[in-house]
């Protein structure tokens, strides 16, 4: 698979953020997912050339907000034991014009506690690596982390990974990973094992 000349740009916090969302928002979908995103969004199954100009509708497009879903038993970028994986391709539709993500999501469900906390440590080394900054915090039930590689945790520039009970399953947990977060500056409580 040839590597587009958007992704040599990035630098390596963005590689693994785009890694780990299968290199679908550099439009170098990996294998695993290229027909879901050749069906479903296919302007990212390769690099776009530039226009010169573009069209407004004369009347305000009506949006429809609308979740696209892959179910996966295995990540190219992220080998932990997990039961199942999901991406997710939140999107905005419209009758005439076709879709656009909006934003993708990624979920890990495990089957034990111990498994989605190697999973968590490994993933937090792994962004650990290529961060500038990082906040981690515990609220109840879940673990978050955020992660970027600039000088301040920005909802623009971050990674956010939460780990939680399934609240569905007694005894399972999942994690969901996120490229955007919503970072509260205030409650710190970094955890250096991690």
């Amino acid at each position: 698979m040839s590597v587009s000349p958007a992704l040599l740009e990035n630098s390596k916090f963005d590689i693994l953020k785009n890694e780990m969302f299968f290199n679908i928002l550099v439009f170098d979908p990996d294998s695993s997912v290229i027909d879901f995103v050749r069906k479903y969004f296919p302007i990212y199954c390769s690099m776009p050339k530039p226009g010169k100009w573009t069209i407004y509708p004369a009347e305000p497009t009506k949006f429809m907000k609308t979740a696209h879903s892959l179910f996966f038993i295995q990540h190219p970028h992220f080998h932990a034991k997990f039961r199942e994986g999901k991406l997710d391709f939140i999107s905005l539709e419209t009758n005439d014009t076709g879709r656009s993500i909006q934003f993708l999501q990624l979920w890990f469900m495990f089957d034990s506690k111990n498994d989605a906390m190697i999973a968590f440590k490994e993933l937090s080394a792994m962004f650990n690596k290529v961060s500038k900054e990082k906040k981690i915090t515990e609220e109840k039930d879940k673990i978050i982390a955020s992660y970027t590689d600039q000088d301040h945790l920005s909802r623009s520039n971050s990674v956010q990974f939460v780990l939680t009970n399934d609240e569905l399953y007694e005894n399972k947990y999942k994690m969901l990973l996120r490229m955007e977060s919503n970072i509260d500056p205030g409650k710190s409580n970094d955890r250096a094992q991690l």
